[in-house]
């Protein structure tokens, strides 16, 4: 049998070196082929045979529920995982198995990831070069060309505002979503894998990251294009490709489906609609009280939040939602203002004062401020439990029981409550996030980003959660930048510019328009 293995010697010149071919060959004229792809972990098969091909110039869509395989698959494509059989050609040439991310970045295959891969403590420059600075002759670093290449990739994604030289910690999570996808471009990239890359973007920014990958596509780059908004797979796409629990099960072209023929595709039923009505219970049952909280954003903020009530949140990246949570959890402290819990004024100094208070806040960075990733799924879901009750002995037995509760109500993908939850996909992260907060009693329950990743099935499961939840007395409060999200599931919507609220509409009166014009103040 011919062996080849494309390396990089450093000088751009790829080589042959050795891998086993089998019984697959390129598919002619296609970018990338994928042929019999299989995978297991901890000896379960999560990718069965997959067949997948792109052409140069076609933008993908990749669609499929959470643990489908999704991510698997690209991070083989990838070189981040090793495939346990089959092949994969780049332009008609084979990928070794064992090739590595920078060798495979240096062919012109670049991914985003779902979840966030900076180093905060490095600037923003720096992480869209790392390992690859511009040099001058000395070999010193240069950091003007630096700086100046980070601003113009920048500029070209419509972000002025970001510094080059400022620390990536320092920056909202929305924008550091726009620096990974500047740093993936950077790359003489041929095809570009793009994972939830709109989950924190405003629809201006998505529809700037819109224009990018037409104009990448006119250039004959490849995207592949990883989704749960399936509205957006449907305006940016030509093709889509469903995988279902390992499996593909379809390939169709875009304008030969529907938003509603993607969704049962995805999840093997029909999925309805989520909606809810006006409230309807007591307007006089205040359980959370905001008056006039102000500080370096915010601008004397004033709402309320009544019993079983479910409050959403909407506006811009930069509009002060998340701060304005953030300082009613404790994180964050106001110049001025107060904060009052079933009419009494309360003084929450830190996250541990408001859980005390039976505030819940599952936030919008799972991965930073959500989750403890290197524990097992028993111990994230009890976490604020456990911090509730007083003692050593946590109850063993009542915990393992809370996380079966949690898994099986929420359908989490998982071998089971003792998986590692650094393993999970990125939509069953999320819904282990949430599941602390459901076992915790809280009173106000703060959902920040409660569906980012998360596939549509599961999202109606969430909706569904959301619903009973507020039918049992516990008020929502919900920050969502998807603003079909926010007119499907809230009973009134507060709209924020700029650190002040600017309007407030009933779940009757809700309209995308009436919407965005309160969020740009027009």
């Amino acid at each position: 049998m011919k062996r080849i293995k494309l390396l990089n010697y450093g000088d751009g010149n790829w080589q042959t070196g050795s891998i086993k071919l089998k019984k697959y060959g390129a598919e002619m004229g296609k970018l990338i082929a994928m042929k019999g792809i299989c995978k297991s972990f901890y000896n379960v098969e999560v990718l069965h045979n997959i067949d997948f091909t792109v052409d140069k110039g076609e933008v993908m869509a990749l669609c499929g529920e959470n643990g489908a395989g999704k991510s698997t698959l690209m991070k083989i494509l990838a070189g981040i995982y090793t495939r346990d059989a089959g092949e994969v050609f780049f332009n008609e040439k084979p990928i070794a198995e064992d090739a590595l991310p920078m060798e495979l970045q240096d062919l012109g295959i670049s991914i985003i990831h779902q979840e966030l891969n900076l180093l905060n403590d490095l600037t923003v420059a720096q992480n869209i070069y790392l390992c690859r600075e511009p040099l001058k002759k000395s070999g010193m670093i240069d950091f003007t060309r630096m700086y100046d290449g980070a601003a113009q990739l920048l500029a070209g994604l419509g972000e002025t505002e970001i510094n080059p030289k400022q620390k990536v910690g320092e920056l909202k999570i929305a924008q550091k979503q726009m620096v990974e996808i500047a740093k993936a471009i950077s790359f003489k990239v041929e095809l570009l894998i793009m994972d939830e890359p709109t989950s924190v973007l405003t629809e201006k920014e998505t529809e700037i990251l819109f224009n990018l990958i037409r104009t990448l596509s006119q250039k004959g780059i490849a995207v592949i294009y990883i989704s749960h908004r399936l509205k957006e797979i449907v305006g940016v796409c030509d093709t889509i490709t469903v995988l279902r629990d390992g499996y593909s099960v379809a390939t169709k072209k875009i304008k030969d489906v529907t938003v509603r023929d993607i969704a049962q595709l995805m999840v093997g039923r029909v999925v309805k609609e989520s909606s809810v009505s006006d409230f309807s219970g007591d307007p006089d049952s205040v359980i959370l009280e905001v008056r006039d909280v102000s500080d370096k954003l915010l601008n004397q903020v004033s709402f309320s939040v009544r019993k079983g009530e479910i409050l959403g949140f909407s506006g811009l990246v930069g509009a002060g939602r998340s701060e304005l949570m953030e300082i009613i959890f404790g994180i964050r402290k106001p110049d001025s203002g107060e904060v009052f819990i079933e009419g009494k004024s309360i003084t929450i100094q830190n996250a541990m004062d408001a859980i005390k208070a039976d505030v819940g806040f599952v936030t919008e960075d799972r991965k930073d401020t959500g989750l403890v990733l290197c524990r097992d799924i028993t111990e994230n879901v009890n976490y604020v439990k456990w911090l509730k009750t007083p003692g050593f002995f946590k109850g063993h037995k009542r915990s393992k029981e809370n996380a079966e509760k949690m898994i099986e109500n929420l359908g989490i993908r998982c071998l089971g409550e003792g998986q590692l939850v650094n393993s999970l996909s990125g939509g069953n992260q999320q819904k282990v996030a949430l599941a602390k907060w459901l076992i915790s009693d809280a009173k106000i329950l703060i959902l920040d980003e409660p569906t980012r990743g998360v596939d549509v099935g599961a999202r109606q499961e969430i909706y569904h959660i959301i619903k009973e939840l507020a039918e049992s007395g516990i008020s929502i409060i919900i920050v969502s930048s998807d603003l079909v999200e926010i007119m499907n599931i809230s009973q009134r919507v507060i709209v924020m510019h700029e650190g002040s609220i600017t309007g407030m509409l009933l779940n009757s009166e809700l309209t995308e328009t009436k919407i965005m014009h309160l969020a740009t103040n027009v």
